[in-house]
């Protein structure tokens, strides 16, 4: 589990073929301790497991579905990734619950910049736009965002200026792909009541209303 808050920043130094793998090495921008063999972290948005590791940086495996579903599969030497460790007892929750499973690719349709505002505009299928609710939480390349507007098939969010700064959002321009995944409560939501309703499709933006009918049934039983 992580908190979508970066901590890191890897660079791409080794991608090659590994039995119907792909093994990728990763230097640390910044040097890392304590993190060993097995441990999980989360690549720009993606939960890879690290095979190799050093202070410098560390190596992990990548089956060909995990490249096809996300933008690892277009990583090349000298790209850059978010990093960010998983949790542990007691650390701090400063974003959202992000599991590091990506339900998707998005691409962004616009970057809107007014003095040190930046807002982007990234276009995503129906299933995500769906699970995507005004003022929700997003991982967009694992980093917590907080979702403004929903208006068809695109959402907005708003980027401060230290986010582009220690992000790969810094970098990404009009029709970059970026890592998507979903806030983990209202995934859960909308596949509770989709099996308990399955011939209704639900958003989360009727999962609200459906709770508060729920409640008033249960009020009205018990009374």
């Amino acid at each position: 589990m992580f908190t979508g808050i970066i901590e890191n920043q890897g660079i791409v130094h080794k991608k090659e073929e590994r039995g119907g793998q792909v093994r990728f090495g990763f230097r640390f921008r910044k040097k890392e301790k304590g993190l060993r063999v097995g441990d999980s972290i989360m690549v720009s948005g993606v939960c890879l497991t690290a095979v190799w590791v050093s202070s410098k940086g560390f190596e992990a495996d990548v089956v060909h579905e995990t490249l096809e579903a996300t933008t690892l599969g277009g990583l090349k030497f000298g790209g850059i990734v978010n990093l960010e460790r998983s949790l542990k007892v007691g650390d701090g929750m400063g974003g959202h619950f992000v599991t590091g499973h990506v339900d998707g690719r998005g691409t962004i349709a616009k970057i809107e910049r007014r003095k040190k505002n930046t807002t982007l505009f990234i276009k995503a299928s129906k299933a995500i736009i769906s699970l995507l609710a005004d003022k929700g939480s997003v991982a967009c390349d694992g980093i917590s965002l907080t979702v403004q507007k929903v208006r068809g098939a695109v959402f907005q969010i708003a980027v401060i200026p230290h986010t582009l700064k220690v992000t790969t959002l810094g970098i990404k321009r009009t029709g970059s792909e970026v890592n998507l995944e979903v806030d983990i409560v209202a995934r859960y939501l909308h596949m509770c009541f989709a099996k308990e309703k399955s011939r209704k499709t639900f958003s989360s933006r009727t999962i609200l209303r459906e709770l508060l009918q729920e409640g008033r049934k249960w009020k009205k039983d018990l009374n």
